[in-house]
């Protein structure tokens, strides 16, 4: 276990409410902490030991708000590894489980329900083994395709939605030495 790893090993927060109320009423230290990042550039190796130290300590399985609160888009090899898990066809896929891509048209996305995703039953994916990229890696903390930098703005806003995201920032504020600037109130 390094140093990162023994430093914020435990004391996560996965109560979604109370992430989403601490994000709603920090909204503007977290604008403020994101802009930093942005224009100063950090080192990605911490982040992710960080990202995956986190990860560690929160089950998914407890939470799955990313499977209600978020939109999957589907690439051929997606739509192909849920048909063979499924032993159906890809089209039958698509009809059956996707729906155009709003912001792409000619993409595709899984359909949502009134309780999220399609495959979502409970907390639990009924196509776990077969379940699209952008599903494995979720949140793309940890991850090594893209940089820190150019993640930036997807990550903030996942943290009010995610725990494992709102728990990342927070750990990663404490480690940078990032302190939001104070206010002179003018009261000597």
């Amino acid at each position: 276990m390094n140093y990162l790893e023994r430093e914020y090993a435990g004391g996560v927060l996965t109560d979604l409410d109370e992430i989403r109320r601490l994000t709603a009423m920090h909204q503007a230290e977290l604008l403020a902490f994101q802009r930093h990042l942005n224009v100063h550039r950090y080192p990605d190796g911490p982040f992710r030991i960080l990202s995956r130290t986190v990860e560690k300590q929160i089950d998914c399985t407890a939470c799955a708000n990313c499977c209600r609160a978020t939109q999957v888009s589907l690439s051929d090899l997606d739509v192909g590894a849920i048909a063979r898990y499924l032993g159906i066809e890809p089209r039958e896929v698509i009809r059956q489980y996707t729906i155009p891509d709003p912001e792409d048209s000619r993409g595709r996305v899984l359909r949502q329900t009134k309780s999220g995703c399609i495959f979502l039953d409970q907390n639990l994916c009924m196509v776990y083994e077969a379940r699209p990229r952008a599903c494995r890696d979720f949140p793309h903390l940890a991850g090594g395709g893209r940089s820190l930098g150019g993640r930036i703005p997807s990550i903030f806003k996942r943290a009010g939605m995610c725990p494992i995201v709102y728990n990342v920032l927070d750990a990663y504020k404490k480690l940078i030495g990032y302190h939001p600037a104070r206010r002179l109130t003018g009261v000597a």
